[in-house]
């Protein structure tokens, strides 16, 4: 096997830690003891490296470890961008163009309130501050991102830690008066608002959830690369379960996300400058904690291209 060092993360019921991957060299070794990490974990992984990566490319390549790059969210219409005025008959090789001859990378995203060009140090962005919500990235559309990697170029000594929850445990604690209700129910998964809580660009606020705009996805998802099942909420604002009364679709998404943000399925990460985190988004929500308006916090994000949401043939047998 390879010369990996691998150890449970400290503090969590689930991931794990793993230092001696060399991002520029990446072996077949390398990537079956990590896709091993990866199933007993179940899907959390921190990379820890002694120093920043040199380039977008090393990020890439570990991102690659997990499936193919997908486009950056916001970059590409369809893909975490609704297309306004005349975008709507440009072709993504067109628009991949575009964004090249600007010197960007399609594929890679910077959450951050300093300047992504030069990475200085001095905050510019004012609205970052605050609390994201829980969340999986870009479950509002058809087919979602399967990985999510961020790797910390700058963070604060404390605040803006990042929160982990465990949907595949939440699944299998799901109690099963709560099972037979939602077993065969589809959650529409809102695109109005992003994660800190700010409208999307082109977006307009919806009435009630059951006119927010979205993606309908099963509340109970199989995982295929482990065979597991997990809960999928998305994010809590704008949810809505189709079919159902408003006023029985938030309270039963109410019990859901009680049951399934408890302590005991979270995991709160202190973050490092230089280290890489990977999660499936299939088995977990994540979230972000407020931090100081004075301090710096910026990332690096890329994702790997998803796969249809398909429900757990588990689920779908009279309990």
């Amino acid at each position: 096997m390879a010369d990996l060092s691998v150890r449970s993360l400290e503090g969590s019921k689930f991931g794990a830690v793993i230092s001696g991957v060399d991002p520029s060299n990446i072996t077949a070794d390398d990537k079956a003891q990590i896709w091993d990490t990866y199933r007993k974990c179940h899907g959390l992984i921190c990379f820890t490296f002694d120093q920043l990566l040199k380039s977008h490319e090393e990020l890439h390549q570990l991102t690659a470890i997990f499936g193919k790059n997908e486009f950056a969210p916001g970059r590409i219409n369809g893909i975490g961008k609704k297309a306004v005025g005349g975008e709507s008959g440009i072709s993504i090789e067109e628009q991949v163009a575009a964004i090249r001859a600007r010197g960007d990378d399609p594929y890679m995203a910077f959450i951050g309130n300093v300047d992504p060009t030069t990475e200085a140090t001095h905050p510019v962005d004012t609205k970052f501050f605050g609390e994201w919500e829980w969340h999986t990235d870009m479950s509002y559309i058809k087919v979602p991102p399967t990985f999510s990697l961020l790797h910390a170029r700058q963070v604060p000594d404390e605040g803006g830690d990042t929160g982990f929850c465990n949907m595949v445990m939440a699944a299998a604690k799901l109690p099963q008066s709560l099972r037979k209700r939602v077993m065969n129910l589809r959650l529409k998964h809102d695109s109005t608002y992003s994660s800190s809580g700010i409208l999307r660009p082109g977006m307009s606020p919806p009435a009630s959830p059951i006119e927010a705009q979205g993606q309908y996805h099963p509340i109970i998802r199989q995982v295929p690369s482990t065979g597991e099942e997990a809960l999928f909420l998305g994010r809590r604002t704008n949810g809505y379960i189709e079919d159902l009364a408003l006023e029985e679709s938030d309270a039963l998404l109410d019990e859901l996300w009680v049951h399934a943000t408890q302590p005991q399925f979270c995991y709160r990460h202190h973050w490092q400058a230089g280290q890489v985190i990977i999660w499936d988004n299939r088995m977990m929500m994540h979230m972000r904690y407020p931090m100081d308006e004075s301090k710096a916090r910026f990332m690096w994000r890329t994702q790997t291209r998803g796969e249809a949401v398909i429900a757990n043939p588990v689920s779908s047998i009279e309990l």
